[in-house]
């Protein structure tokens, strides 16, 4: 699970390295163009603005027809989390070439997701059942669609490089993006 859940996060955090082209002027319009390409989930279209960081290797067991079924059921899973996403620029601050625009987003948590997700596997794996990459991939899936999609606020960090300008994959961008996971503290104080 880790290498599909891993190719999963990465395909998310590698599309905020994205470049726009010309026509787009502004950190505002660079900022809009990039969720709306998110949201759209064209992987034709927003592979021409991904930088590429992620090198797949072979898995070692062999069992390629697991490995593409795991892949669509994660693929599926991406695609409709992309499509819950919506991003409302509120400001732009520039400053020289660097730009911070702060964006209202709908989405869902990713972050608990993958804690509900994992949780769950540990759960299911010591009462017996088998845990592999295509139960947890199957029960993320669950998890997106059936995930109530939040709003919050965060920033989007932005460099111009040769008169474009570009989103820096950063911190800023993975909180918002992602959501904050949040543990459930189980204590009680008496």
């Amino acid at each position: 699970m880790s290498k599909k859940l891993s190719v999963l996060m990465a395909a998310i955090l590698s599309l905020s390295m994205m470049l726009v082209g010309c026509k787009s002027e502004s950190p505002t319009d660079v900022v809009n163009t990039y969720f709306t390409q998110l949201k759209k989930g064209d992987s034709e279209e927003a592979s021409k603005f991904i930088e590429d960081t992620i090198s797949e290797t072979e898995d070692e067991t062999g069992d390629k027809a697991a490995d593409e079924q795991t892949d669509e059921v994660m693929d599926e899973a991406l695609k409709i989390y992309l499509s819950k996403m919506d991003a409302k620029v509120l400001s732009e601050k520039v400053d020289g070439d660097n730009a911070t625009v702060e964006v209202e987003l709908s989405s869902l948590n990713f972050g608990n997701m993958l804690i509900e997700v994992m949780q769950e596997g540990l759960t299911d794996a010591f009462s017996g059942k088998e845990v592999n990459d295509d139960y947890m991939s199957k029960s993320l899936l669950e998890k997106v669609k059936s995930g109530k999609v939040e709003t919050r606020t965060g920033k989007v960090n932005l460099i111009k490089k040769d008169k474009v300008w570009t989103i820096k994959s950063d911190d800023d961008i993975l909180a918002l993006m992602l959501g904050k996971a949040e543990l459930e503290d189980n204590s009680t104080n008496k």
